[in-house]
């Protein structure tokens, strides 16, 4: 646990540093963004479930889809608090005058432990096999997120924040850091979110802001309000 506190300390520092940077920018570089999600999980048995996510990417300014991405994933939940992920994402253009095409093979790891006033703490980590337009790279990213479950008419409601690092080995350098603040409501009554069980038929609607930074990238900052509806088999 002290391992993971010091990489909570040093990641919130760096996303605090990277924010601090863009806001000396012009406003002018921030470009205004929408991510609607649908996803959906099956359960297997006690231990494996499927993992499908369709999204699409949206400018405010002229409500033109960006990309979409579709993927399909399998989990495996070692115990209460390690779960691994593996999947493939297909990732493509929807208009615009830079067309694209990506096929990402993704490996996760993530890492909970539970903390004082019953917040919960997750370490995750992420490895990301990319071909875009045929040219292969890497990108390892690493998110901890602080969330906490309250119950209010019944229902659960999840209040959370992130911060995530990026690596990416076309730069050969951190280049990308994301700030998330949202929460998760269930729509149905039943098990608890994030307690160390996996939900089974619940529905969660998921809404967030997100700032993103990125010094290899154009535009370099984004601002999005995400969308995310995820249905528990």
């Amino acid at each position: 646990m002290k391992c993971v506190s010091w990489r909570v300390v040093c990641l919130l520092a760096l996303a605090a540093a990277f924010s601090s940077g863009a806001r000396a920018q012009q406003d002018s570089a921030t470009v205004k963004q929408f991510w609607p999600e649908v996803d959906f999980y099956v359960p297997l048995n006690e231990k494996f479930r499927l993992f499908f996510l369709a999204t699409t990417t949206k400018a405010e300014e002229t409500r033109d889809n960006l990309e979409g991405q579709v993927g399909a994933h399998i989990d495996y939940h070692l115990n209460k608090k390690v779960s691994l992920r593996s999947g493939y994402r297909y990732g493509f253009s929807l208009g615009g005058s830079d067309p694209f095409k990506e096929h990402r093979v993704v490996f996760e790891q993530t890492l909970r432990q539970p903390l004082p006033l019953e917040v919960l703490l997750s370490d995750r980590n992420r490895e990301d096999l990319r071909w875009v337009n045929g040219v292969f790279s890497a990108r390892y990213r690493n998110r901890v997120t602080l969330e906490r479950e309250f119950k209010v008419l019944n229902r659960q409601i999840t209040p959370y924040g992130s911060a995530e690092v990026y690596y990416d080995s076309r730069f050969n350098t951190w280049n990308r850091n994301r700030l998330t603040v949202g929460s998760q409501f269930a729509l149905k009554r039943g098990a608890p979110l994030i307690s160390l069980v996996v939900p089974k038929r619940q529905l969660v609607l998921d809404l967030y802001v997100v700032r993103q930074n990125d010094s290899r990238s154009q535009p370099n900052r984004v601002r999005a309000l995400g969308v995310a509806f995820s249905i528990y088999f």
